[in-house]
């Protein structure tokens, strides 16, 4: 039996000491393996023996220099394999993100602040109800509006600082012939329904006197057939790509046979070649662009189907603008060694990402709370996550447990059978009274593990006041403005608090242990420790650590008969 202690990542340069133990009568003598994922390094090495334990193991270390290094590498001294990131020290992520509360604005659904988008469009249908349900029907998908704008947004700045919120992430905002957006039109235009240049400029300024920073969602991975690009449809007065060869935008797209590549085959959504060298310099002027209007940054839609090049250039370009800027992608997986079309991605290596969205996590809470996971299972998803991720990266993590492509937290966590009904029966369902009470107890427990890992813990608008929705468009209703569930709220209102005033919480390391079936999740900084209990089911929990002496510390404890226990104390080592 040999016991590794694995490590996960290292900064180029750093020397790292791999150390094992193992039992003598087993292991007269180690070797450790070290390799390349791309297989252009390989070394086996004799460990050094430097202590034998009370128990009577043989410890074992080996230390190697990374100067030479960058990539993704494997070890194993016999008792598996094991991951280790060599990262690019001159990636530094923005030290703001991570330290509050992110809050994701599905625009067109959030809260009117002008008649705008409420007059007549032959292009839309027109929700004048804010409480109808959204078009659904296969032939009216997307192409209805509730008109919320950025006007709207601005307007509920006061009610996103009572939230602990410190970034605004919106939903995309350039023109575009749907609700959603994400089939963009014209890169260079804000959305007529939502507003100009001015008023995104008048949300930054106004933003960042509440200590807010605004992010936009940046889909360079295709655009809209009915595009000033493409111009199928014939909108435009410009030659299109799909109209001549000689349009300026033909070579940003691949034409075979009697048609064009798309994204997943949906030829609406036209692909974009993003390695052409014309949309990169396009894509880099609208990216500057918008920066000087007052934006702190971007998340990037289907990260995983941009190009490594691509990335890596719009990286350099944002970054050469605004030194602490931000760029989150958009990966379902572990983004460490993600495999994307065959390739091995980069993101964390080299200098292409701050961070990502937090799917692993989503789905390790989600099915814990649900009672669909075990606590062990839940507790080594975290664990890998915070192994695998540089410690820069972990604090730029935008942790969720719901969005616009997923079925409403509340919903999932009552009724996780919702998302496989027939689109005409996720329309009228409503969860009864006694599956709301259900789903909220889990939903705040939920949270609290959110808000526990490291990270800015991310709140999909409306999750924090009971709204309900199954798949897209079902989780894309309007926010219930006078219909909120305000116990929801205080009590995301007291996570935020606790977020925004805990060092702990904001740059701490991460432990997570399980007793009794539940995650017990740790935080601790120099003077601070903080701990969260969380269990699966309505019983009463015992904590069978030293963290009990939060009462003669001066702790707080925050309890509810939901099943979840919040410690925090000053930080003791006893």
């Amino acid at each position: 039996m040999i016991k590794f202690n694995p490590l996960g990542t290292a900064e180029q340069g750093e020397c790292v000491c791999f150390r094992a133990h193992a039992l003598r009568c087993l292991h007269p003598c180690l070797y450790l393996n070290i390799y390349s994922d791309d297989g252009s390094f390989n070394i086996t090495e004799k460990m050094e023996w430097v202590d034998l334990t009370d128990d009577g193991e043989d410890v074992y270390e080996f230390h190697l220099d990374t100067s030479d290094m960058r990539g993704l590498y494997w070890y194993t001294a016999g008792d598996g394999v094991h991951q280790l990131s060599v990262y690019d020290k001159n990636v530094t992520p923005p030290d703001w993100y991570g330290k509050g509360v992110t809050y994701h604005v599905f625009v067109d659904r959030f809260n009117r602040g002008s008649d705008k988008a409420l007059d007549t469009d032959p292009d839309f249908y027109v929700h004048h109800n804010t409480e109808d349900i959204p078009n659904f029907r296969p032939d009216e998908i997307n192409g209805d509006i509730f008109g919320g704008d950025l006007e709207g947004i601005r307007q509920k700045l006061p009610y996103f600082k009572s939230l602990g919120v410190k970034t605004l992430y919106l939903s995309p905002i350039f023109e575009a012939w749907s609700n959603h957006k994400y089939n963009t039109a014209d890169f260079t235009k804000i959305d007529s329904h939502f507003g100009d240049d001015d008023d995104l400029k008048k949300l930054c300024s106004s933003a960042k006197r509440f200590g807010i920073r605004v992010i936009l969602d940046g889909v360079f991975n295709h655009v809209g057939s009915d595009s000033i690009y493409f111009n199928r449809e014939g909108r435009y007065d410009t030659v299109g790509a799909y109209q001549s060869w000689d349009s300026p935008y033909r070579n940003w797209f691949n034409f075979y046979n009697d048609t064009y590549e798309s994204w997943w085959g949906i030829l609406t959504l036209p692909q974009v070649k993003e390695n052409e060298e014309s949309y990169k310099a396009h894509i880099a002027d609208i990216a500057r662009h918008w920066m000087d209007c007052g934006i702190s940054g971007w998340r990037l839609d289907v990260a995983d189907e941009l190009p490594d090049e691509f990335i890596a250039h719009l990286y350099d370009v944002v970054k050469s603008k605004k030194k602490d800027a931000l760029i989150i992608g958009e990966v379902w997986e572990d983004a460490s060694n993600k495999v994307a079309y065959s390739v091995r991605r980069k993101y964390f290596t080299e200098r292409e990402l701050d961070g990502v969205m937090n799917y692993p996590i989503k789905e390790a809470i989600i099915g814990f709370v649900s009672g669909w996971m075990s606590a062990e299972d839940s507790a080594n998803i975290m664990r890998t996550i915070a192994l695998h991720y540089p410690k820069k990266v972990l604090n730029c993590l935008m942790n969720h447990i719901g969005t616009h492509d997923t079925v409403r937290a509340l919903t999932a966590l009552a009724r996780p059978d919702v998302g496989g009904m027939s689109r005409e029966d996720q329309a009228y369902f409503r969860l009864s009274d006694e599956e709301i009470k259900i789903g909220k107890a889990r939903l705040k427990r939920a949270a609290t593990l959110q808000y526990s890992y490291p990270g800015s813990p991310t709140i999909y608008y409306g999750d924090e006041v009971g709204m309900q929705g199954g798949a897209d468009p079902f989780n894309r209703g309007y926010y219930p403005w006078g219909r909120e569930d305000n116990d929801l709220c205080e009590f995301y209102r007291k996570l935020g608090t606790l977020k925004n005033k805990s060092k702990a919480l904001q740059e701490g390391e991460f432990e997570v242990s399980v007793q009794n079936g539940a995650l017990i999740t740790q935080r601790a900084s120099k003077r601070q420790r903080v701990i969260f209990c969380v269990a699966n089911g309505e019983r009463k929990l015992y904590l069978k650590t030293n963290t009990d002496l939060y009462d003669a510390l001066g702790g707080r404890r925050y309890r509810t008969h939901f099943g979840y226990t919040i410690v925090t104390s000053r930080r003791t080592d006893t």
